[in-house]
């Protein structure tokens, strides 16, 4: 019965926004994660922003965009495995699950997200409207941009994003 409860408080704590900590089961991506609480599992994926991987999967095939990230990532190899130094496997992470992603704080108050932005790996989402992070998200964009990292400092940007 017990377990029952906790199952259901996971699931509930989960779709109400509310910060819990989970466990990390395995970085699938710079973007994605699976996260585990007891025994279940879920998949994290980096709210409000696009990574380089959902550029490059939205993108057509062989586009300039694909190979301008392939370009990016053979040059850069480490930033296609960035997420791997951030976050240790089997440590816990407190997550807040939005509509469209999950907050994953990182390295204390800063989030994943906000992480990828800084290191030029994402964009912000063209509508992202959540007055919580949009200060933040909007800074770690400028920075990466003013420092050209990651993708601003390549055609990755002008590549990509009219093809979105």
């Amino acid at each position: 019965m017990l377990k029952l409860f906790i199952y259901f408080y996971i699931i509930l704590s989960l779709d109400a926004n509310e910060l819990v900590l989970a466990r990390l089961e395995n970085i699938m991506s710079n973007e994605k994660q699976k996260f585990g609480i007891e025994n279940y599992t879920f998949e994290c994926q980096a709210y409000g922003v696009l990574a380089l991987e959902t550029l490059y999967y939205k993108s057509k095939r062989n586009s300039i965009c694909q190979k301008s990230i392939d370009a990016f990532y053979k040059r850069y190899p480490k930033k296609e495995y960035f997420v791997n130094f951030i976050l240790k496997d089997k440590q816990l992470y407190h997550i807040q699950n939005k509509e469209d992603g999950c907050v994953v704080y990182a390295k204390g108050q800063i989030t994943l997200s906000e992480l990828l932005l800084k290191e030029g790996l994402a964009i912000k989402k063209p509508i992202f409207k959540d007055e919580e992070f949009q200060d933040y998200y909007t800074a770690a964009q400028r920075k990466a941009k003013m420092q050209k990292k990651g993708l601003w400092g390549t055609n990755i940007f002008t590549s990509c994003v009219p093809e979105l």
